[in-house]
């Protein structure tokens, strides 16, 4: 049976106005910039981009693209939006934590790529709101209304714990939902390795910028690439278009050939190379989506234009809040990876082509913040729990607990 929500009360909403719930997403507060004082390529943001051809359109030529890989630097900002915003739902109450957000990605030139604003929402704090003889006779209740419905339920569960609204200047608008998992090191160890796969692993479909329908460079999770290996050989024979030109490697092999392979094929492997060297503690992992199997889902509109040729159809983000151990002292790092895929043109079997656009980036506060990470409500920061029987378990910041890295997702994308 799920258990009632604390009640609604004037000192409920007295005290959100002062001090709203931020959950997790309190840790992002403050100016964050790439970070890469040794001017490594795995430091820099990288991004990924397939973009319809010049002199093509829908109706006629069947995918052709041009691809975009490059570094850039981004400084990302958010803002505590003061006190809990109310959501009045009848006998549910829901308090929103809401953080703005403004990022600025220039390339390594210092020219402008992209700026985005937009909000993150923590989605956790629910009060139930039961009639009283007040509300009963102002809004004329009676007589299907009496003091005291809704005390019982029915109770709203949130199906999720945080979610993104952005305004990209493309022309789209997107709103994406998720959960969060706190992930500590396995019992008996005092750090984790980094999150991400190596060796055959790395070719997972779901996370590199050669689609499934676009052919997969002829390879699949049975039949991978190694991107810890160089490149194959056949990326760099300009022959194939001539001998090969309807060939699933012919139409990919600029992406592995590029000069930041392999983080031109799979960007995410440059969050991995950043972490080599640190001493991870524990991260907060965000995961969402515009997408979701069942249940309420986000979304994303488009203007005309993108709509009719190039429409963004998906979105997914994961996002690390790390703590590292540098010198003896905590610090914050923040890591993320957003897939955005494009719909354009139709491949040689007349299906609709998806495409991805990949970012990720490293970035550490503008101003750090040594010692103690802030601590959370129920406990002092990153200090070993007590032995557990499982994995896992939901703790009181509304988000699950594991210990060691969850298995990555080798779904095989769209």
């Amino acid at each position: 049976m799920v258990a009632i929500p604390p009640p609604y009360s004037e000192k409920v909403l007295e005290e959100q106005g002062k001090h709203a719930d931020y959950g997790v997403l309190s840790l992002l507060v403050g100016t964050w910039v790439t970070h890469n004082p040794n001017k490594e390529t795995c430091r820099y943001g990288v991004h990924t981009t397939c973009l319809p051809s010049p002199g093509t359109n829908s109706e006629q030529i069947p995918g052709k693209f041009h691809f975009l890989c490059q570094n850039y630097v981004e400084e990302l900002t958010f803002t505590k939006v003061p006190g809990g915003v109310r959501n009045r739902a009848g006998a549910n109450e829901q308090f929103c934590g809401a953080l703005k957000y403004d990022t600025a990605i220039k390339d390594t030139d210092g020219n402008l790529l992209h700026e985005e604003n937009g909000m993150y929402l923590w989605l956790d704090d629910i009060f139930n709101h039961p009639a009283d003889d007040q509300s009963v006779e102002e809004d004329i209740g009676y007589p299907e209304l009496a003091s005291g419905d809704g005390a019982k339920g029915p109770v709203y569960v949130p199906n999720y714990s945080v979610c993104r609204s952005g305004v990209i200047p493309h022309g789209s608008t997107m709103m994406m939902f998720g959960k969060v998992t706190e992930v500590l090191p396995p019992e008996g160890q005092n750090y984790l390795q980094p999150p991400f796969p190596t060796g055959n692993a790395t070719w997972n479909p779901k996370w590199l910028s050669i689609s499934p329908t676009m052919g997969g460079a002829g390879a699949s999770i049975a039949n991978p690439i190694n991107l810890d290996d160089p490149a194959p050989s056949w990326a760099f024979d300009k022959s194939m278009p001539a001998t090969d030109p309807s060939g699933n490697r012919t139409y990919t092999q600029r992406i592995l050939a590029h000069d930041l392979y392999p983080y031109s094929v799979r960007p995410d492997l440059a969050l991995r190379d950043a972490l080599k060297d640190q001493k991870l503690k524990g991260y907060f992992l965000i995961e969402m989506d515009t997408e979701e199997n069942t249940g309420p889902k986000g979304g994303i509109l488009n203007t005309p234009i993108v709509r009719k040729y190039v429409p963004v159809v998906k979105m997914n983000m994961r996002m690390w809040i790390e703590v590292l151990e540098e010198d003896g002292k905590e610090v914050l790092q923040l890591q993320y990876e957003q897939v955005v895929d494009f719909e354009f043109h139709f491949g040689t079997d007349g299906g609709v082509t998806r495409w991805p656009h990949i970012q990720v980036n490293t970035l550490r506060r503008k101003e750090p913040l040594h010692g103690t990470v802030p601590a959370r409500p129920d406990r002092q920061a990153w200090t070993r729990r007590d032995k557990r029987d499982d994995d896992t378990l939901n703790d009181k910041w509304g988000v699950t607990i594991r210990h060691g890295n969850p298995p990555e997702d080798t779904g095989c994308g769209d």
